[in-house]
């Protein structure tokens, strides 16, 4: 097309878009998390969009559609930080959504005023458009709406940060598998919003202040996508799993005698040793109750007032204390025992096993020639 100079930045910017929107796509149609992946894959696709203007300003698509100021799809900010958190919420808190809802109001908002802009002064009237800038929207509107984003975000990452933590509290509680279901891309996600918060204040900083041009804002604009390709790409790749879920725990009785609780945790423990369900990977509080006829959270009670730890931590203590045996009366791989053991993976077994026994676990090497520790003791 006459004028359309697709030059070397723009390519690399479309090339990292490209990436971006096809893991948004991709995490859109999973079926796995559904509502968490949605919203996690909006995002991707509305930080995908508003790089277009950047794309089409360094190919002097501009020149050739002036008309397209304004155009909805292009700024998106105030969306960004409720869809994170929304995400955050579904995968890990669930339940009804409630007054949460109301987070995507101002992104509502925001996109209704954006089609206004782009359509009343005249769709194809540029010169409109550009005047309605200068006299409305760089002195009002652009102010207030970079505030409100950057508001909006940093409120997301603190929400997001702090129901993490509580939610490997409550995994401690209640899983055995605690560890594979810790969504460790959320810090990396936390560092990323960290990181994209400090370089959208420089980008606005050198749009309203320093009067920069797109030419000049480049390196931050190129940063800033590569951090959204390294974000789509990890979330991607990890959401691949269903994750228990915060607001499905029951709340305590009010019983709450000692003597009781002791007998429960003594029962507990000889069912988990006798019929060994601690070998389950994905063993639960709620397995556990539900076997036992009781409450799930006077049973996670009863584990920590009873037997001084934490579900998790107890059954990883069995497992561990199981694959010892192995190590010591069978020559299998190390895999091999760690999957036997109640291990969904070597890596969780090794972690675990650092924790909880003190010491690396053997190689197979180790383990042929029994000069492990283990051994020893």
């Amino acid at each position: 097309m006459d004028g359309l100079v697709m030059n070397w930045r723009s390519a690399m910017m479309a090339m990292a878009v490209a990436v971006v929107l096809v893991c948004g796509i991709i995490l859109l149609l999973r079926r796995t998390e559904r509502a968490s992946s949605f919203y996690l894959g909006i995002v991707l696709i509305l930080a995908g969009c508003s790089m277009g203007p950047q794309i089409i300003g360094f190919a002097n698509g501009y020149d050739i559609w002036p008309w397209l100021t304004f155009f909805p799809l292009f700024d998106t900010e105030l969306w960004v930080g409720p869809l994170l958190y929304l995400h955050a919420d579904r995968l890990m808190r669930g339940g009804p959504l409630g007054w949460r809802k109301w987070l995507l109001l101002p992104g509502i908002l925001q996109t209704l005023y954006y089609c206004g802009a782009f359509i009343l002064p005249g769709l194809f009237d540029h010169e409109a458009k550009w005047e309605f800038t200068r006299a409305v929207h760089s002195p009002y509107i652009m102010p207030i709406e970079s505030a409100l984003a950057v508001a909006m975000l940093l409120w997301a990452i603190f929400m997001i940060w702090r129901m993490r933590r509580s939610y490997l509290e409550y995994l401690d509680q209640t899983q055995s598998a605690a560890r594979d279901y810790d969504p460790v891309w959320l810090h990396n996600l936390i560092v990323g919003l960290v990181i994209a918060v400090i370089l959208f204040g420089v980008l606005e900083i050198m749009f309203l202040i320093a009067e920069q041009n797109y030419y000049q804002a480049f390196p931050v604009q190129l940063l800033l996508i590569g951090l959204m390709v390294w974000l789509g790409l990890d979330a991607a790749w990890r959401l691949t799993a269903p994750f228990p879920k915060m607001a499905q725990a029951i709340n305590p009785p009010t019983l709450d005698v000692q003597d009781t609780q002791i007998g429960l945790a003594e029962m507990i423990d000889k069912k988990l040793r006798d019929q060994e369900w601690f070998l389950e990977s994905r063993l639960s509080i709620r397995d556990v109750a539900s076997r036992l006829g009781s409450n799930e959270s006077y049973v996670s009670r009863a584990v920590n007032s009873g037997l001084g730890q934490s579900f998790n931590r107890y059954v990883n203590g069995l497992r561990v204390e199981y694959a010892k045996r192995l190590m010591r009366q069978t020559e299998q791989p190390i895999l091999s025992i760690a999957l036997d053991s109640g291990f969904n993976s070597k890596a969780t077994f090794n972690c675990v096993f650092r924790e909880i026994a003190g010491l690396t676990p053997p190689n197979s090497e180790s383990l042929r020639t029994r000069k492990s520790p283990i051994f020893r003791k």
